[in-house]
């Protein structure tokens, strides 16, 4: 008498979801992990070396870059993790480009969050520190009181830093869907041209004619 076949596992059940779940985020944490280091690594390297033979002043921009861009890119991240999608999903609808672009930002949240607060915004304090102790190093080398005076401008980075990503959370949570709708509109012009970006007359969705 043939033995009786058991029923085949269904693939996709909740413990299988779950488990890939868990090794999806274990793998984005450690592509995370080793992309922050490397970009670390190299930022603080170039930053170092290249500001020792650049005049003070463009030192100083460069380092205003650094602080612009990580309160930035904190604002985005928190601005694409409070959006509503609803409105997106309106303009994605209506076969807006940037619409789906804004709905793509919004259901990825938590990696956009990741990649603009984690990586460039972290990375971007981390430089900016760097950068100002060798500014620092450059200004009062020469001076008494060099270990204050450089204690004082790294301060005065880090505050800078803190409180430019303080005074922007607010403006990231309230006006979250006008800043996602200009992120998406500046990562529409580099994704495709600008053409398809606008909304599309004909219902192609922005497809080009033959």
């Amino acid at each position: 008498m043939d033995k009786e076949i058991p029923p085949r596992r269904k693939s996709n059940t909740r413990e299988d979801k779950k488990k890939a779940k868990q090794r999806a985020a274990v793998k984005w944490a450690f592509f995370v992990l080793v992309l922050s280091f490397v970009v670390t690594a190299t930022l603080s390297f170039l930053s170092g070396e290249a500001l020792n033979d650049l005049p003070v002043i463009i030192a100083l921009i460069i380092l205003l870059l650094f602080i612009v861009v990580g309160i930035v890119f904190d604002m985005i991240g928190l601005a694409v993790a409070t959006a509503d999608i609803k409105v997106f999903n309106s303009m994605a609808a209506r076969r807006v480009r940037n619409g789906k672009k804004a709905v793509s930002l919004i259901k990825n949240a938590e990696r956009v969050s990741s990649i603009c607060n984690d990586v460039v915004g972290d990375i971007a304090g981390v430089v900016s520190g760097a950068t100002s102790a060798t500014i620092a190093a450059k200004l009062f080398a020469d001076l008494k009181g060099n270990f204050w005076l450089s204690l004082a401008l790294t301060s005065l980075v880090a505050a800078l830093i803190v409180g430019g990503k303080a005074f922007c959370k607010t403006y990231a949570i309230k006006y979250s869907n006008k800043i996602v709708d200009i992120t998406s509109k500046i990562l529409c012009v580099f994704s495709c041209d600008k053409r398809k970006c606008k909304k599309s007359k004909d219902g192609k969705d922005g497809k080009d004619d033959d």
